[in-house]
């Protein structure tokens, strides 16, 4: 019997086999492939405004999310990525404490919500999200205990996700991240216990997520840019880099990707051109550690070494001691600003 037929004629027996029939809907509604209403549309203005680098919007945006949906872990969870970029965009840790807290209440209010819902699987999602955001933040200043601990939460949440629905394709941005940088680290990082080597698998799955994914498409984007990089694969680093700024002109963070990929393939004078600009960007900032500037000369005084152009070599060199430096980032630069003593005693040498 049809259900409509059981809605038309309802007995006893047809009403309990609807109350089944509907507790098996259920969950569906929960399964949807993306947030509902204006948090779908505020979620792509936030990620949006991020690449485009306007971190003050795209912060007023998340803000907004929290506001119409306080109870929701959605807002928390791209509050806490707006800061995560910026603070990826400045090399700072100004913003780590308010990263934190964000990461800490999305993770609040999902467990609220699979209280009430197990079947909540966005709540999910963003729980494992945001365990995981906690880990990529602790590898980039090499904490590696807390960020594999961080990471390993984060990809236990989003595995049982993808069990329970395969149809939120974003948990795969964060399973093929996890998947593929855990194997790459696992060579350099000895005492780290081996795993097996799932790059390849965490390369597909970042593929599904850059293809098939809501809110982490251009995250996934950016990620695979950082997988073919770390893995020599530098012309099809510089093609999605290009297809990148295509979409977001100037930006820094995909010019720094492409002019390291270019400087690789041996397009000397293209990524000269790339670092350049950048040194301008980034000096150009009301706020600046002189991270980025310094690192802008590093790579100046490698193209130039390469160049045969020694002088201008050795004046990048010079340059990246000019600044004072935080002892923090002193330390992030140690070996950069080693090599470039050597490179500067290379460089004369060579013009003699």
């Amino acid at each position: 019997m049809s259900i409509k037929q059981l809605l038309i004629r309802p007995s006893a027996s047809r009403v309990a086999c609807l109350f089944v029939i509907i507790s098996l809907l259920i969950p569906c509604c929960f399964a949807q492939s993306s947030l509902s209403g204006s948090m779908h549309t505020n979620a792509l203005g936030c990620i949006n405004l991020v690449f485009k680098e306007d971190f003050k919007e795209a912060e007023k945006k998340a803000k907004s999310l929290i506001r119409e949906n306080p109870d929701h872990p959605s807002g928390y969870f791209f509050y806490a990525s707006v800061l995560n970029y910026w603070m990826i965009y400045y090399q700072s840790t100004r913003k780590e404490n308010l990263f934190y807290q964000q990461c800490d209440r999305a993770i609040e209010k999902a467990n609220i919500l699979l209280k009430k819902n197990k079947h909540d699987y966005w709540a999910l999602f963003f729980k494992g999200g945001a365990e995981g955001i906690k880990g990529t933040y602790e590898a980039r200043f090499e904490r590696w205990i807390t960020a594999f601990r961080n990471g390993w939460k984060g990809y236990s949440l989003l595995s049982e996700l993808a069990e329970k629905n395969n149809k939120i394709f974003d948990a795969h941005y964060g399973l093929g991240s996890y998947e593929y940088w855990r194997s790459s680290m696992t060579k350099k990082l000895k005492w780290m216990p081996g795993i097996g080597d799932k790059r390849a698998e965490g390369m597909q799955k970042i593929k599904i997520a850059m293809s098939r994914g809501k809110y982490t498409r251009l995250t996934a984007h950016e990620e695979m840019i950082k997988v073919y990089l770390n893995e020599k694969a530098w012309s099809k680093a510089e093609q999605l880099s290009i297809d990148m700024l295509e979409k977001y002109p100037g930006a820094v963070l995909f010019t720094w990707y492409l002019a390291e990929a270019q400087y690789h393939l041996g397009k000397l004078e293209k990524a000269e051109d790339r670092y350049k600009y950048l040194l301008g960007r980034v000096e150009a900032e009301s706020y600046d550690n002189h991270y980025n500037a310094a690192l802008c000369h590093y790579w100046l005084a490698k193209i130039y070494y390469n160049l045969k152009r020694y002088t201008q070599c050795v004046a990048e060199c010079n340059r990246m001691r000019y600044y004072k430096f935080t002892v923090d980032i002193q330390k992030r630069l140690e070996s950069e600003l080693a090599e470039a003593d050597k490179l500067r005693k290379q460089a004369e040498q060579a013009r003699k």
